[in-house]
C-alpha cells in the first residue's frame, strides 16, 4: 500500500476531491493547511499598501492506496491540480507497511478497499 499526500491550492480542492472520487477511491483526509516553499512570499496590495504574505493556505489531501492505483492516483491529482502557475503544489509518495480498522478489526488492504 502507499499513501500518496498532496499539497494544492485551496481553490483546486472541489475539481481534485471530484476526480478521486470518479475514479472511485474509497475514503481520503482533507485538511486546509498552511506554508511555504520555494517562492517564500506571495506579495499583494492591501488599501494600496504592499503586503506580504509567507503562509499561503493550501488544502492537503491524504489518501492511501493500493500499489497499483498509486500512478493513476498520483497523475490524478497533477492533472487537475496544475495550473501551471508557481504555487500549484506538491505530491508526496510513502510506503504504508500496515493499517487496521479498528471497528472491524481488518487489517492490510481490506482496510481501504
Amino acid at each position: 500500500m502507499k499513501k500518496v499526500e498532496a499539497i494544492v491550492r485551496a481553490e483546486r480542492m472541489p475539481i481534485v476531491k471530484e476526480k478521486l472520487r470518479q475514479m472511485g477511491i474509497g475514503g481520503m483526509t482533507i485538511s486546509t493547511v498552511s506554508g511555504w516553499s520555494k517562492q517564500r512570499e506571495l506579495h499583494l496590495q492591501w488599501r494600496g499598501q504592499p503586503v506580504a504574505y509567507d503562509l499561503l493556505p493550501r488544502v492537503k489531501f491524504e489518501i492511501v492506496v493500493p500499489d497499483e492505483q498509486t500512478d493513476k492516483v498520483v497523475q490524478t491529482v497533477i492533472e487537475s491540480a496544475r495550473t501551471g502557475e508557481h504555487g500549484d503544489g506538491v505530491v508526496f509518495v510513502s510506503t504504508i507497511e500496515q493499517a487496521f480498522n479498528i471497528a472491524t478489526l481488518d487489517k492490510g488492504e481490506k482496510v481501504i478497499i
